[in-house]
């Protein structure tokens, strides 16, 4: 029985962390993305996917993603802050926008493969062209 105990809000969350990770764009973005073996940095793909998530919840600023990630504590660890976020995003020159673009596509397009090989394909979408 549904009781409302023990919720979690923006349950979609999960489902948005775990296509990225198992599509493989969190670790494709973490290999164009700077990283570092200091104790205390966060990794950048992380951050980047976790700000995505949070502004698809409807995050509009840096400190509302702030909130919604450490809402999401208890799944995915703790919060990138403001401060690592914007760090984050001001790292992001030309030519590492343009690498992540290349990996998006590359994702999206390998998505689409798995999706054409599925049986039916994806139940309620329909991505085939007409013709």
């Amino acid at each position: 029985m549904a009781d409302g105990k023990r919720l979690i809000g923006h349950a979609g969350a999960v489902l948005l962390r775990r296509c990225a990770d198992r599509t493989g764009l969190t670790q494709a973005l973490a290999k164009v993305l700077p990283s570092s073996t200091a104790a205390d940095w966060r990794e950048r793909a992380g951050v980047l996917v976790q700000l995505a998530i949070a502004i698809t919840l409807g995050a509009a600023n840096l400190s509302e993603a702030e909130q919604l990630q450490l809402h999401h504590r208890p799944l995915f660890g703790s919060a990138a802050s403001d401060a690592t976020a914007r760090r984050t995003l001001s790292a992001l020159d030309e030519a590492t926008l343009i690498k992540i673009a290349k990996v998006r596509a590359r994702v999206r397009r390998h998505v689409w493969s798995l999706l054409r090989l599925r049986p039916g394909g994806f139940p309620g979408w329909s991505w085939r062209a007409s013709g």
